[in-house]
């Protein structure tokens, strides 16, 4: 078996974490490999290196070392792929991970084949000019943003589905949100915690200018079309995931649906979702 480990040695002692990884790793005679970006950080013999953008393709499953947004952003690497990711918290929250630091031990699970496969919605959001040419396309794990630019002034968004115009609103913004981007932004504007075995595509406004603050959730056969208008001198901005963003003009279309690729995330402990949201959301918040 052939492990990719893709760790994010900006969060605090993932270096010293992935040292006991590899341990544990080479214990069960899997092939580990690491970018070649990163042979001066480890000194492992039974570590190989390649380029990094042929780690997604040639694993047979992927670990990610640190936050959510680690296991994000290597799940939307290895997504094209088909490939499975685990991820292993580094970071604070870590609802993504499929276990944490002190769990290294269940990694054995991994070769005797004894976990779960999770398939995650991701979206697809195209940008088009006014000429109607696509001129920029994304993958979104978690969700598609749609905010003002760099004042404080709010932005005029309408959105569209089937033919027909269902906001048109002023707000700061809007998110666009998978079910496991529910317990990102979108949950912390107000919107709907959604479990991730569900198919549903969940639009939750920032900061509207309207007694209408209610999120509204479609179904994932729907197309959603989205303009922005702005300050000419401050255009809205297109974010996704966090990671990408794209300016937007006033007569461009942002199109919103769901992807054909999908998400892979490992699941090795027992906890359904509900568990996890006690653990880490509700439970955590209180201490």
């Amino acid at each position: 078996m052939i492990i990719s480990v893709f760790p994010n040695l900006n969060n605090k002692g993932v270096k010293e974490l992935c040292g006991e990884i590899f341990t544990v790793l080479s214990s069960l005679n899997t092939e580990v490999f690491l970018s070649d970006k990163l042979k001066d950080e480890f000194n492992c013999s039974f570590v190989n290196y390649t380029n990094e953008a042929e780690l997604p393709v040639i694993c047979d499953i992927a670990i990610a070392v640190g936050g959510d947004g680690t296991t994000l952003n290597v799940s939307k690497k290895c997504s094209p792929y088909n490939k499975p990711v685990l991820g292993i918290n580094a970071g604070r929250l870590g609802f993504m991970s499929g276990i944490e630091r002190n769990e290294l031990r269940l990694l054995e699970k991994l070769v005797t084949g004894e976990y779960e496969i999770e398939n995650r919605l991701m979206l697809k959001a195209d940008v088009l000019d006014e000429n109607e040419k696509r001129i920029a396309s994304y993958q979104c794990l978690n969700d598609a943003v749609i905010s003002r630019g760099n004042f404080a002034r709010l932005t005029d968004i309408t959105i569209e589905c089937d033919g027909r115009t269902v906001l048109d609103m002023r707000a700061d913004g809007v998110i666009i949100s998978t079910p496991t981007g529910s317990t990102a932004y979108s949950m912390a504007a107000g919107g709907p915690v959604v479990s991730p075995s569900a198919e549903c595509i969940i639009e939750t406004p920032i900061c509207p200018h309207s007694l209408m603050d209610r999120s509204i959730i479609f179904s994932t056969d729907k197309e959603l079309i989205i303009t922005a208008e702005n300050d000419l001198n401050d255009p809205p901005l297109l974010t996704v995931d966090g990671q990408e963003g794209f300016t937007l003009k006033s007569d461009y279309k942002v199109i919103i649906s769901a992807s054909d690729e999908v998400t892979k995330l490992i699941k090795i402990k027992p906890e359904n979702f509900y568990e996890i949201l006690k653990k880490k959301l509700i439970e955590r918040r209180a201490q």
